[in-house]
């Protein structure tokens, strides 16, 4: 796992998450307003977010994003794309940002269930 040095304006020190493989996140402490949203009707299950991350929890790489920070963090009825920004010298116990790229119901657990209809085909000799 490698996490990246980033300064802002301040000259105060964010380390971005990164990697190639899931990561146990501890229980971080996170502030309502540290969440940044790409859509607006995101807001709604920012709560769900905010209680996986204090609780503490895996974050999986999304690896269509091609980025190597974009996470995936599964909660009981979401799953969020973000980015983490942890404060420096926190080992991960505190974050300073997250934001949510996106926000998809979650299918963990849900198992699809497919009818056999061989009996019920039929071949047909037109050609």
């Amino acid at each position: 796992m490698a996490i990246v040095k980033k300064r802002n304006e301040q000259t105060e020190s964010r380390l971005l998450l990164e990697g190639d493989e899931p990561v146990e996140l501890p229980p971080a402490v996170i502030d309502d307003r540290a969440v940044l949203v790409q859509f607006p009707q995101f807001k709604e299950f920012i709560p769900e977010l905010l209680e996986e991350l204090r609780d503490g929890t895996i974050a999986e790489p999304v690896a269509v994003m091609n980025d190597g920070s974009t996470f995936a963090i599964h909660g009981d009825t979401r799953t969020f794309w973000v980015k983490l920004w942890h404060a420096a010298g926190s080992d991960m116990t505190k974050i300073d940002r997250a934001q949510v790229i996106s926000c998809i119901p979650s299918t963990r657990g849900i198992q699809v269930l497919v009818e056999d209809y061989d009996d019920e085909f039929v071949e047909s000799d037109e050609d």
